[in-house]
């Protein structure tokens, strides 16, 4: 049973790593886009969303490889079904309820931002993507852990 609860805690710092990497990566994209959409040319700026880009992409590109080594855990230790169990699968529909119950907050929160700041449908787009991985990414990591579980 140590095992399993090694290969949960290994999941859920997987998801929870994929989730901030994510919204690292993609947050500078979105943060680049506004700046060309404001005409923002402060160099410093721009170099700082730049490094956020290169280290949120790479560190992306990591939380992948990390789910696929723990794939590969999961089939050497033959775990596939016990960590499918009920309560994973019930988490797992929360935490895409909770993704959808956030895109649309975002998408309302973007259509009354329309009504007094111009911006192109590739920000909005954007955000509500980060919005939509970020969440349940990070809802599933922590819902993951029990209550009454020490920090590893």
């Amino acid at each position: 049973m140590d095992n399993i609860n090694k290969l949960q805690r290994k999941r859920d710092r997987a998801f929870m790593f994929a989730g901030v990497s994510f919204l690292l990566w993609q947050g500078a994209t979105l943060g680049i886009d506004a700046a060309d959409a404001l005409s923002w040319s402060l160099p410093a700026g721009r170099l700082a969303l730049q490094m956020a880009l290169i280290a949120g992409a790479v560190a992306w590109a990591g939380s992948m490889i990390l789910l696929l080594n723990y794939q590969r855990s999961v089939k050497r230790a033959g775990a596939c079904s016990v960590l499918q169990d009920e309560l994973f699968l019930q988490n797992r529909a929360r935490a895409t309820m909770y993704g959808f119950a956030g895109m649309i907050a975002g998408a309302a929160l973007l259509l009354a931002a329309a009504t007094f700041v111009d911006f192109s449908a590739a920000i909005a787009i954007r955000a509500l993507l980060i919005i939509g991985v970020f969440i349940p990414l990070t809802v599933l990591a922590r819902l993951g852990h029990e209550p009454d579980e020490e920090p590893a």
